[in-house]
């Protein structure tokens, strides 16, 4: 399993697509009060996600849902989407994405970490710049001007 620190949050590779064939992969998030990736979208992946702990704001398009504990949201390719953690503790979230293949960009953008019980790393200024700048060449377009 690989844990990657990736926009300030710690991700778990469950399974990747190596593992089912490229069909999907399967994520474990943890979300710091306030952490979540910054507004963008995916070409070739649709995502869904499981809140499993704590209470998430999600952004699809023009909604706005707030989740906690239970709560499930698709996001499809080819609509802006971002998500924060708005509560007072670490929110963890499953996330699945089809076909896999965003689990190569987490680990080109972000960090390794040695294992799901590290902290994720800050989230830098050069690393915003290196996301940016790495998302195309994986489908996915990091948006700079956010809403929320």
């Amino acid at each position: 399993m690989k844990v990657i620190s990736v926009a300030g949050d710690r991700v778990a590779i469950l399974l990747e697509g190596a593992d089912t064939n490229q069909q999907y992969t399967v994520m474990e998030a943890l979300l710091p009060p306030g952490g979540g990736p910054p507004p963008h979208l995916h070409h070739r992946e649709d995502e869904t996600f499981l809140v499993l702990a704590g209470e998430v704001t999600f952004y699809v398009g023009d909604t706005v849902t707030v989740l906690k504990k239970g709560g499930f949201i698709f996001a499809p390719r080819e609509i802006p989407h971002h998500f924060r953690n708005t509560g007072t503790g670490e929110a963890m979230l499953l996330e699945t994405a089809f076909p896999a293949g965003v689990e190569t960009f987490f680990a080109a953008a972000g960090k390794p970490l040695p294992d799901r019980n590290a902290q994720p790393l800050e989230f830098t200024r050069e690393d915003i710049a290196n996301m940016i700048a790495i998302a195309p060449r994986f489908g996915i377009e990091i948006l700079t001007k956010e809403k929320n």
